[in-house]
Formats: structure tokens, C-alpha cells, sequence
């Protein structure tokens, strides 16, 4: 590998180009800071991702070629590497949202890129390259930095206590923003280099890389801003502010907790049938709320579909019934999401213990919820099909292989055509493969709609009708 020199263009293209990467890297760090994983559910993300996508890339070509030009082949060879893995990486993200059962699979690359971005930092440290003492800073906060991820990643893929989860997430994210460092460090060097030049620029304007710049600079201002816009708009960075029509529903309708024998908490609010007479039996409604809701306040989830429906004097009025709503910690889940420690357990005790308490027709329970609540519904009935009369799963997704188990439950499943968090077909492959097994399951596809697609489903006629007929 031959040493050749760059001119004073290529290495303000260059620095031009790894500023900008820094910039991108603080604005998804800080939102991932802020508001953690819920980020991946905004609209605005997935153009936002293509913009971290074509940073990336060229900024990796510049330090490649910065390389190659010095000599250093270890640092080349290994740069290299762990490029390929970031891009793979950053491009299974969308499919990843489309498919969540790739997780383990994108869980595997993501512990291969940090690994490899650690061997990357090593031969900066132990190569030619480290004759540069910025390059040699940078390989050493790599290093650094890339160990600690990679400790809390294969930390929290091998604990199922919540609260440690949620611990080792907070420090991940804080390890990795303060990832920024390296390219600093980069930065600092290319600088250098840019100073101690005595070449002249080159005679002629590079025109694609000036198109680059310009590119970099309206899709930051454009799609960073709708970013970070939507992540403020959407609350999940703010405390959660109830309206004075929770707080009334909240002091109405204690907060409760159950407890098990392991010290497990599961916090949740249970609200009786309208004039409540213990001499009858009365349906109990699970509601599952989305992933937006997550806490442990025990207050938010009065405000995420589909309880706001379900608390309403119409629908309490006409159909009397339990509905407890478990809310669930950041974290978790309420199951069938691989990789996120579940709740379900809690849940199923939970209403145990109150069946005990309450005048509840255990032949009615019925479980509804949307989003990661659909995720739980299905979960719920494919691993307790006894337990549940019929379900009501929303833009979630379910394991085709529990579908012999819910030949007998009633369900009606509901999906927008286009979501793009969840795939539809998740719930097309559930239901197929229900029909398959002998079921006829009932499935609405709003073919216009993506993940949003509540206030259709809300509106759908006979729907209460529906849940209530039903009984085991």
C-alpha cells in the first residue's frame, strides 16, 4: 500500500463530512436519550434513518480513503469491516420495524458490529496508525467505548429482571453518546493534517462533491428538524401530563398493586361495572395498552387506547363489565416481542386474585389491545386460549405456530394495509394459519391505513356487540 498524499479539498470534504456525521450521531443519541426506543415509532424516522445512512457511509469513505493514503493497511482492513457491519446493520433497522421477529437476527449483527468496532479501535491503538496521536485517542475511546456497549447489550439479552433492564438500557444509551468522542477525535486529526499542508487546492471544482454537501445540508435541515420536531410533539420525551378528565378517572378508580411470592410488582387500575351488584356475574375486559404508555405511574395508561373507549358512559353504560388495565414498565412487554422480558405472568395472577375478590364470570374474559398491546393480545390467548372467551388483537402480531391452539377462540383482528411499524402481515399470517388449522377468525384490513388506525376501529359497527356475545 502505497502512501499518497490528498489535497487540501479532499481533506475539507473530509472534515466537512465527519462534522456532519458527529451532528447526526448527537441528534439520534440525544432523542434515543430522551425518549429511548420509542423514537423507531415515529413517522419521521424513517427518512431520518436514510439520512444517517448516507452520512455514515460517506463520512467512512473519507476516513477510508484517509487510510489508504497514509499506509495504514491494519487500519484500512479493519475500518473496512466494521463499515460493511454498520451499514448491514443500520439497513436491517427497516426491516427490522416491518418484522419484528428478526430481532434475535439484528440483535446478533448489532453484538458483531460492536465487537467489530472494537477490533477497529484496537488496530488504531496497536497499528502504523497510531503515529497519529489523535488517531491513536480515538482508537482508545473506541475501544473504551465499544467494551461498555457491548458488556450492557449482552447484559440486558441475559436478564429478565425489569428493572436492571431498564438500567443497563439508560447506561447503553449513555455509553453510546458519549461514542461521540471518537469521531471527534478524527475530526481533530484530519484538522491537523489540513494545517500542516502546503499543496494547493485543486485547480478544478469536484462538482459531486459539492452536490454531497449541499445534500447533507438540506436533509439534515429537513428531515433532522421533522425529527426532532416529532419527537418533542409526540410528549414521550416530556413528563406525562394527564388531563383533568384522568386525574378525575385516576382519584375515581384507585391505583392498585399485585404482588407475587417473588416480589414481582404488577401496577394496575381496575374499574368496576357501572352500578356494581355482587349478586351478578360480570365480563372482565384485559386492556392492553400501546407502547407509548409505558411507566410506572399508574396513571398513563387511563390515556392510551383503547381504554379512553372503553371508559366511556356509553360503552359502560351499555356493556357492564371489569376492565383492568395492567400498565406495563418500560422495558417490558406484555409478550410475544422476542428479546423484551414480558409481563404476561402478572397479568394472569392478577386476575386470579381478583376473581377471588370480585362477582367476574371467568366464562367472559375477554382481552383487547392495540399496537404492543396487540403483541400481547395474541400472546395472551396462544398461551392461555383457556383463560380468554375471544380477543381483540389491533395492529399487532401473533406466532403462526400457537394457531392450532385457537381454532376455538374468537377473535377479531384488525390491521391498517400500510402500517409500517408493524407489518400486516403478521396478522395476515396469524389468521391464515388459524383458518388453516380449522378456525374462522374474523379480520378487518383498513387498506388505506397505517399503524393509526383506532378511531377506525372504534367506529367499527357491532363491534362491543360482538365481544360481548361471546362465551366459553
Amino acid at each position: 500500500m502505497q502512501s499518497r498524499p490528498l489535497s487540501r479539498d479532499f481533506y475539507s470534504f473530509a472534515i466537512f463530512f465527519v462534522a456532519v456525521y458527529i451532528l447526526t450521531s448527537l441528534i439520534q443519541n440525544v432523542v434515543a436519550l430522551l425518549i429511548g426506543p420509542r423514537f423507531l415509532t415515529l413517522e419521521s424516522f424513517y427518512p431520518w434513518l436514510a439520512v444517517l445512512q448516507f452520512v455514515f457511509i460517506i463520512s467512512s469513505f473519507a476516513l477510508l480513503k484517509y487510510y489508504w493514503s497514509k499506509g495504514y493497511k491494519v487500519a484500512f482492513t479493519a475500518a473496512l469491516a466494521s463499515s460493511i457491519v454498520t451499514v448491514v446493520q443500520i439497513t436491517m433497522i427497516y426491516f427490522l420495524l416491518m418484522h419484528r421477529d428478526w430481532q434475535p437476527f439484528y440483535m446478533n449483527l448489532a453484538i458483531a458490529a460492536i465487537t467489530l468496532n472494537i477490533v477497529y479501535g484496537a488496530s488504531l491503538v496497536f497499528s502504523k496508525a497510531a503515529e497519529r496521536p489523535w488517531i491513536k485517542r480515538g482508537g482508545w475511546l473506541s475501544v473504551f467505548v465499544g467494551a461498555c456497549l457491548l458488556v450492557t447489550a449482552l447484559w440486558m439479552l441475559n436478564t429478565q429482571d425489569i428493572n436492571l433492564r431498564l438500567s443497563l438500557d439508560k447506561f447503553h444509551r449513555l455509553i453510546a453518546l458519549l461514542g461521540i468522542l471518537v469521531p471527534v477525535a478524527f475530526l481533530m486529526d484530519l484538522l491537523t493534517q489540513l494545517k500542516s499542508l502546503n499543496n494547493e487546492r485543486e485547480t478544478k471544482p469536484i462538482i459531486l462533491r459539492e452536490a454531497l454537501k449541499v445534500a447533507a445540508i438540506i436533509s439534515i435541515l429537513f428531515f433532522g428538524m421533522s425529527f426532532v420536531g416529532e419527537s418533542y410533539r409526540s410528549g414521550t420525551g416530556r413528563a406525562f401530563i394527564p388531563t383533568m378528565k384522568v386525574l378525575k378517572q385516576a382519584a375515581e378508580f384507585g391505583p392498585r398493586n399485585y404482588v407475587n411470592d417473588k416480589g414481582d410488582t404488577l401496577r394496575y387500575r381496575l374499574v368496576p361495572p357501572l352500578s356494581y351488584d355482587s349478586t351478578k356475574k360480570y365480563p372482565l375486559i384485559v386492556c392492553l395498552h400501546h407502547g407509548g404508555a409505558h411507566g410506572k405511574d399508574n396513571v398513563r395508561q387511563l390515556a392510551a387506547d383503547p381504554a379512553p373507549f372503553l371508559l366511556s358512559d356509553s360503552v359502560r353504560g351499555k356493556y357492564p363489565a371489569f376492565i383492568l388495565m395492567p400498565h406495563c414498565p418500560e422495558g417490558a412487554g406484555f409478550g410475544g416481542i422476542s428479546a423484551y422480558p414480558d409481563i404476561d405472568t402478572l397479568v394472569f395472577e392478577t386476575i386470579t386474585t381478583l376473581e377471588k375478590q370480585y362477582s367476574i364470570d371467568t366464562s367472559r374474559r375477554y382481552v383487547m389491545g392495540i399496537s404492543g398491546g396487540g403483541y400481547g393480545s395474541w400472546h395472551f390467548i396462544s398461551t392461555r386460549p383457556e383463560m380468554f372467551a375471544a380477543a381483540i388483537p389491533i395492529c399487532g402480531l401473533g406466532d403462526p405456530k400457537f394457531a392450532n391452539r385457537l381454532t376455538t377462540v374468537p377473535i377479531w383482528a384488525f390491521h391498517g394495509a400500510k402500517d409500517r411499524l408493524v407489518s400486516v402481515d403478521g396478522t395476515r399470517n396469524m389468521v391464515n394459519a388459524i383458518k388453516k388449522a380449522g378456525g374462522n377468525p374474523k379480520y378487518t384490513e383498513f387498506g388505506n391505513s397505517g399503524h393509526d388506525i383506532w378511531r377506525y376501529v372504534q367506529a367499527e359497527p357491532g363491534l362491543m356487540t360482538w365481544l360481548f356475545a361471546q362465551k366459553q
